[in-house]
């Protein structure tokens, strides 16, 4: 596995190698730096210290200047051609979604207060330009960039100390733990440079997304990645899906009058913060876009699909397994094995560091699930390798129909929704149809709507 430093110099490497794609990358930081003074400036309230206000403002104008600045110094205003622009767009897309998705993380929200919550996240966030100028500085070409960015670095070093000493005003009750939120940004920058590397990759090959011959599974999962909104209302769904499935296993029990199994409360508990997790992850986004016409059904109807693959899981899964504490067992595991190849498809895929950082957190707690499901069965003697390989085939021949069928509404949607992607590949339909087409732009191109 590569470092975080090996990380960032790759798309450091990436996006250096042709000029246009370096400034559709520079486009992305100049956003970045408009989207950090915006936020500097929203988090001035009433808790703000007054001594402080124009330091602050002073740091807004910094970022504004940044923003100007590396506009200004891009090889190329204006991109080659439309499949740049989406270039552009699309590395703008993954900023904003690192931007929104860090200052709405678990440990920032815990501020007491919109000017603790701004010197906390000052001091962690400015590590990332710290780091990613850093490394592009001696990558660049170009002697004017080079001159410019270090520039615009020395002021990121004064930022940081900017925010320590500002935290230094602040009392005991009222600080957030560093190492915490210097854990969580370094996670999320991470998953950040991993997708524009993959982004990158992507749009150079012609042979991108998943092969036409892939599972349903696999194609949802990149067709998702493609459009934005899909990816709030199936994550929303998700969330519903973590708690239904809890729900339904603690009732196979109590309709029966039996005692819960020992590893269940917790294990429940797990799936529900989950769920709130994947619903606080999406929750500004789906608010902005349950006003758009159109995306209220869709969510409405891929939660449906979600809905149904749990039912006719546990319906087969109930007529084939009598005793309930091997139901809870194969059941968990079932589901545990589709969590696992699912949500790293989405992770692989998803332009949403949010998500992607939120889906990894669960991922985590699910490999610690599903260690305690492998530990019960073997010591309660209930390890049959038969009904293993029944519950595996059955839970994938009920998911990927699920898959095909949400695929089904993905491609409704593009038609006769407001929110259709704003960009996609030319192959995208024909992909989600199975039916392979062959490329044959001389570029790379990804096709508007």
């Amino acid at each position: 596995m590569k470092s975080f430093s090996e990380t960032i110099q790759t798309l450091m490497n990436e996006v250096t190698k042709d000029a246009h794609i370096e400034s559709a990358w520079l486009t992305s930081m100049a956003h970045m730096e408009h989207l950090a003074a915006e936020t500097i400036l929203g988090n001035i309230s009433n808790s703000t210290p007054p001594e402080f206000l124009e330091e602050i403002k002073a740091h807004a104008g910094d970022e504004h200047r940044h923003r100007d600045v590396i506009l200004a110094i891009r090889p190329f205003a204006e991109p080659l051609n439309q499949a740049y622009q989406d270039l552009r767009t699309r590395f703008c897309d993954i900023i904003e979604t690192f931007i929104m998705g860090y200052f709405g993380n678990p440990e920032l929200v815990k501020a007491n207060n919109r000017f603790a919550a701004y010197v906390h996240g000052a001091i962690t966030i400015e590590q990332f330009p710290f780091q990613i100028y850093s490394a592009y500085i001696p990558s660049t070409g170009f002697a004017h960039i080079r001159e410019a960015m270090q520039s615009v670095l020395d002021d990121e070093t004064a930022h940081i100390q900017l925010g320590r000493k500002f935290r230094n005003s602040l009392t005991e009750q009222d600080r957030l733990s560093l190492q915490e939120l210097q854990s969580i940004e370094k996670e999320m920058c991470l998953l950040m440079a991993e997708r524009m590397t993959d982004l990158i990759r992507e749009f150079q090959s012609r042979a991108r997304g998943p092969s036409v011959s892939a599972k349903a599974s696999v194609r949802l999962a990149w067709l998702l990645g493609e459009r934005p909104a899909a990816t709030i209302a199936w994550v929303q769904a998700l969330g519903h899906s973590e708690s239904a499935a809890a729900e339904h296993m603690q009732q196979e029990f109590t309709s029966r009058g039996l005692n819960l199994p020992a590893q269940m409360p917790e294990h429940v508990e797990d799936e529900m913060r989950h769920a709130r997790m994947l619903h606080r992850s999406v929750l500004m986004d789906r608010r902005r876009l349950m006003m758009v016409e159109g995306y209220k059904e869709l969510d409405h109807r891929l939660n449906r699909q979600l809905q149904r693959y749990l039912t006719r899981y546990f319906s087969a899964l109930v007529r084939e397994i009598k005793d309930a504490d091997m139901l809870y067992l194969y059941g968990a595991w079932g589901l545990e094995m589709r969590v696992f190849k699912h949500y790293s498809d989405i992770i692989k895929w998803t332009d949403n560091v949010g998500v992607a950082h939120t889906i990894t957190s669960i991922l985590e707690d699910e490999a610690e699930h599903t260690q305690m499901v492998n530990t019960a069965l073997n010591e309660q003697r209930l390890l049959n390798p038969e009904l293993l390989k029944f519950v595996r085939q059955t839970e994938e021949e009920i998911f990927e129909k699920v898959a095909e069928n949400a695929i089904a509404l993905l491609l409704e949607f593009d038609q006769k929704a407001n929110f259709a992607p704003p960009y996609r590949h030319a192959y995208s339909t024909t992909l989600a149809k199975n039916v392979k087409v062959p490329i044959t732009e001389a570029e790379p191109m990804m096709e508007l709507q």
